[in-house]
Order: structure tokens, then sequence, then C-alpha cells
């Protein structure tokens, strides 16, 4: 440790005690309360300091100057010399808490004395009046601060402490910066670049503008390398970074100048950000979205952080795992800290891989999203022929979606339209849902509905807010969306005849402008098509028309929902005509499961197999609900089995 500046106060501080002892000395005995009253009547505030201390003082203050991290200190943040005596005194008390008995010895008192700066003018022979005060560097700074409360914080009779960690760098304590700071100096020869071209842009144009102090700020997602691409910046340009955070404010910031570092901050605008307004200082900032303002006196310079495309995405899970990477690590818009997690736990398998990014991903999901369970799979899905090839093809547009866009470069003829948005349109029962299910499944990605009642507000402008929160989380978290009743959003315009009509049509513009750039796949399930605004329809990818099953469908739906006997092979139904339940009962796809769940029930509830009679009878109460009634004549005779 360098101690050559405290054992220069360490003597200064001796001075004084030989020189009170010498004055005490010369009356020819011990001193009394009234010699010390007499001393402080008859001399003056400005009395000549004897011989030795102004020596003493003399090598103090050259002591300081010599001193390297002092130097540092005074050149970095602006310390002027008398509030550089003054940290000086406070540092040393703080470090060798026993030159406070000093202080309480030569204030005439028994008690340890902490430094004030009363005892600071007196310990440096500071001119007349003079005391630091709330616009010094010290407080600016915080390198020192007032111990006493608000109300006599600034009294010259108020105690000082100094910083811990300033107290531990003037000391020459290796780490210091590391002790609360939140600083940390990456390992910059780790760290690939991304952005090589997006780095030259950013060096050319802070050092045009190094006279002056200089903000770098850089949008984009967390994790999407923000901080990293910061760093290789302030490497090329020569300079140590420092990554703060916001928690630290001006301590870290003042940690940063002291190493002589450029400070990289992550905003998330909860703590001020601790900017250099020094003439050629440097800050850089990572940001979520741009800030509003620039603070005064220094030039903005601001730049988005670009996607990370998918030869870089396969490039960074390379660099990190020896597994081939997951076909959805190529295909989602994942950020480097995405697959940074999901390749440093790849070698207990892709699937715990791809949990780990999908929890990642969900972290933060909003009310007003609520997740699907997927089970389902093509098998299972009964549709008409030219639905189920709609399907497909709808898949294969969303994992074709880059190798047509950018590969074929077709992105030319729809350079706004990133996702793919669909249309499922239809009666209800007939499988939407289920199908957007389907889709989810075989495309590897969580399915989340909204919930209208969360999103739609009475409130102008509040219902765009929601809506603008659910889009984003959707292309955050690479999750399949469904818009149930899509209807009640994206109805049609209609004239304008009061305030409450001009206000809906501002939310269906906002939603049609928003669809555009929508880079996610959305799902929007209507029974009411001919409700929807047509310049809404212009803008979907696909529009799919879901209609009630046909003869064979129904076949496919009562043989899928009845079956004879259970995995165990326990016998659970009697003999069905399912051909005559096709011909005999135009049920939709969601009518025929609860007919045949409800029939289960009471045909368990009885003890016996589901008969005939439990299906027609639990068939004619799903037709109640929609008031339709059917004459059934011919109906097959059942036959009764008893369970056993």
């Amino acid at each position: 440790m360098t101690t050559g500046w405290l054992d220069a106060i360490r003597a200064l501080a001796s001075a004084h005690v030989a020189a009170v002892r010498k004055r005490w000395a010369a009356l020819g005995g011990p001193s009394t309360v009234h010699d010390v009253i007499d001393e402080i009547v008859n001399t003056g505030p400005s009395s000549e300091w004897p011989e030795p201390l102004v020596v003493a003082a003399r090598v103090a203050r050259s002591a300081l100057a010599a001193d390297r991290r002092w130097h540092r200190l005074t050149q970095a943040l602006g310390v002027p010399r008398l509030e550089l005596e003054w940290l000086a005194l406070v540092a040393a008390c703080s470090l060798n808490p026993r030159l406070n008995r000093v202080l309480g010895y030569l204030d005439d008192t028994v008690a340890p004395a902490p430094p004030t700066p009363s005892l600071g003018a007196r310990f440096w022979n500071w001119p007349l009046g003079y005391q630091p005060g709330p616009a010094s560097a010290l407080v600016r700074w915080q390198l020192a601060l007032p111990a006493a409360e608000s109300g006599l914080a600034w009294h010259s009779s108020s105690p000082w402490i100094a910083d811990l960690d300033v107290a531990a760098f003037l000391a020459g304590y290796v780490d210091w910066q590391q002790l609360r700071n939140g600083i940390s100096i990456p390992d910059v020869e780790s760290l690939e670049c991304l952005c090589p071209e997006l780095l030259a842009e950013i060096c050319e144009a802070v050092s045009a503008v190094t006279a002056m102090g200089c903000e770098v700020e850089l949008v984009g997602r967390p994790g999407s390398g923000r901080r990293t691409l910061l760093t290789q910046v302030a490497t090329a340009l020569g300079r140590r970074p420092a990554l703060l955070a916001t928690s630290g404010d001006v301590r870290a910031l003042r940690a940063a100048r002291l190493i002589d570092a450029v400070p990289i901050w992550i905003d998330d605008g909860e703590a001020p950000i601790g900017v250099d307004m020094a003439p050629g200082g440097l800050t850089m900032v990572a940001r979520e979205a741009p800030a509003a303002n620039a603070p005064n006196g220094i030039v903005r310079l601001g730049w988005t952080m670009p996607r990370t495309l998918r030869p870089q995405r396969q490039q960074l899970w390379s660099d990190r795992s020896i597994t081939p990477a997951p076909r959805l690590v190529q295909e989602w818009e994942l950020t480097p800290a995405d697959i940074t997690a999901g390749a440093a736990a790849s070698s207990a398998g892709p699937a715990l891989a791809m949990r780990v990014i999908r929890d990642r991903l969900r972290a933060g999901t909003l009310a007003s999203m609520t997740v699907l369970d997927c089970p389902y799979e093509w098998a299972d899905l009964i549709v008409p022929v030219h639905v189920s090839e709609q399907l497909r093809q709808l898949r294969d547009q969303v994992l074709l979606t880059h190798e047509v866009l950018d590969g074929w470069e077709f992105r030319r003829l729809v350079p706004t339209a990133a996702g793919v948005t669909a249309l499922f349109a239809g009666p209800s029962g007939t499988g939407k849902t289920m199908a957007a299910q389907v889709l989810a499944r075989s495309l590897e990605l969580e399915l989340f509905r909204i919930d209208l009642a969360e999103v739609v507000n009475k409130y102008i402008g509040e219902t765009e807010k929601r809506l603008a929160a659910v889009f984003a989380e959707c292309e955050r978290s690479n999750v399949m969306v469904l818009f149930d009743e899509a209807d009640a959003l994206f109805g049609q315009r209609t004239r304008v005849q009061d305030a409450h009509d001009r206000y809906a049509n501002i939310e269906i513009d906002y939603l049609l402008q928003r669809l555009d750039s929508f880079r996610g796949v959305a799902i929007l399930a209507t029974n009411r098509k001919s409700d929807l605004d047509s310049a809404f329809l212009r803008r979907l990818r696909t529009v799919i028309d879901f209609v009630a099953p046909a003869r064979l469908e129904r076949l496919r739906l009562w043989q899928q929902s009845l079956l004879e006997r259970t995995s165990g092979g326990e016998q659970i139904t009697d003999s069905l005509d399912y051909e005559w339940l096709a011909s005999n009962l135009e049920l939709t796809g969601a009518e025929i499961k609860a007919a045949a769940l409800s029939a289960a029930f009471e045909a368990r509830a009885a003890g016996r197999v589901i008969t005939t009679g439990h299906v027609l009878a639990a068939s004619r109460r799903e037709l109640s609900k929609r008031g339709a009634s059917v004459r059934l004549d011919n109906v097959p005779e059942p036959r009764v089995a008893v369970i056993r």
C-alpha cells in the first residue's frame, strides 16, 4: 500500500502536538483553563505558524502532490487544493481512527474528536472563512460528506466522513472499485464482434466529436449484445471499458473516472445515469427505447442494435456448444443472451436447452395472455381436406419465412411484413382453436390466447396501450398468439357520428398498422367474418374458412370420440352404428366431443357401457343448446350390457 502521504499527515499532526506542548511549556507550569481562555482572547485567528509547523505542512502538501493516486484523483475529478487537503485529513482519520484522539488533544478535549471544518482550518492554516460546502467537488463526487443531520450539516463543527471506496483507493487497495460501486471490467478479448460495420460507424462518429462531451446511446432488447458492442467500441477507441450498475450512480461514474475507463450504463429507467459532462468526456448507455432529452452541454449519438441474423445465431451456438444447433435457434429471433443460456444447458440434451430458452422468453408474461396446452397432433385434427392443406401451407410459410424473404430476397415485396398473420373463420365448434393448437405444436411454439376482457378498455387510448404491450410481448417471447373472437377488435370502421365512433376507428387503424409490422405468428379466430373490416382482411397472409363437418368427417369424429375399448382392454361402448350417427346427427366436432363425454358420464353413473340411447340423449341436449331438434327414424336397436 502507498502510505507516504499518510506518514506526512501523521507528521503534520505530530508537529501540531509539539507546538501545543511548546506553548504551554513556556508558561513554566501546567496550563489552566484561564491560560486557555487568555490564549484564545489574545491570539488572533491569523497568527503566524511556528517554523516546524510550516515545514511539516509543506512536506505534507508535497507528499500529496507526489502521490500518483492523489494526482489521479485531482486530474480526474477536478478537486482543488484546499478540498484536497481537507479530504486528506478526513481520509487519514478513516484509515487510522487513532488520529481522532490527536484531534481531540488539539481541541483541548480528553475524548477523540472527529475531523470538522474548524479543526481542518487549524490543521492546514486555511484562509479565514473558508470551509468546504455543498457545491464543492468533494460533495459533488461524494468523496467525503458531513455526518451531521441536515440542519447542521454545513456547520463548521459538523464532523465529516470519507467514502470508504475513496479511502481504499487512496490507501492503495488493489480491488477498491469492486467494494460497493457495482463496476466490472469485461474481458474484451473473449467477445466476438457480431456487428463490425456498426462498430466502425460508431467509432468514426465518436472520434469526430472528441472535443466536447459525448453520450453514445445504443437501443435494443435486453440480451441483444448492447453492452458487448459498446465494450468493443471503447476498446477500439483505445479506452478501457467499465460496465456500471445503475444502482451505483455517481460513485460508479467516479470509479470509472479514477481508473480512466469509459462508463457503460444499462438504463433501466429506475436509477439516474451518471453522464460524464467534462470536455472530451465519453459516456455509453444501453437503453430499450431512445431517451427523450439529452443532457445540456453534450452531444448524444444514437444507434439501434440490429437483429441477430440466422448465420450469426448459428455461429454463436457453435462457439458455445459442441452439439448441433436446434432448429428453433436458427428460426427464432433469439438474442445472444438467449443463445448463450441455451448453449450452456445443451450438454444435458436439446430438450433442456430449449426449455431454458423458453423460460427466458416467457419471463414477465402479461396478465392478458393465457397459455394454452397443445396436446393435439395432425392426426387428431379432423377437418375437410382443403382446410388441412391450407393449414399445412400456413405451417410451411412460417418455417420458410427467412429462406424466402431473406434467402430469395422477396422481402423487397413486403418490407414491413415480418411475421405471419392468418384468419380462421367459421361457425363455432368447427376446430379453429384446435387447429391453432396443432399448428403451434408442429412449429414447436407455445400458444397464448389473448383475453379481450383484459385488453379492451373504455378509456380513450388505453386499449391501444394494452395491445401494444401484447404485440411487444409476443414478439419478444417467440410465441404464437391467438386472438379469439377477433371481430370484437377488428370490426368494420363506421361513419363518425360522435366521439365514440372516432376513437373506435382509431383503435382499428392502430391494429391495422401494428399487424403490418408484427414479427410473430398471429392467429385470429372469428365466427363472423362478414363483420371484419375489409382493409384488415387484405393485410392477412392466409384466410382459412372452417366449415361444419360433412358425413365423412363426422364419421371419423364419432369413431375417434367413442372408442370401443380403453388402452387397458376394458370394453366401454356397445356396438355403436357410427355410420348411422354420422348420417343422421349433423353436429359439429365440438358438439360430437361434448355428446360423447356426456354419454360416458351417464353410462358410468348407471353402471353400464355406453349405448346408442346414451349417445342419442346426449346429442339431443347438444342440439337443444342452439335451438335445433331432430326427428330420428330407424334408430338402431340398442344392445345393453351391464358393467361388471
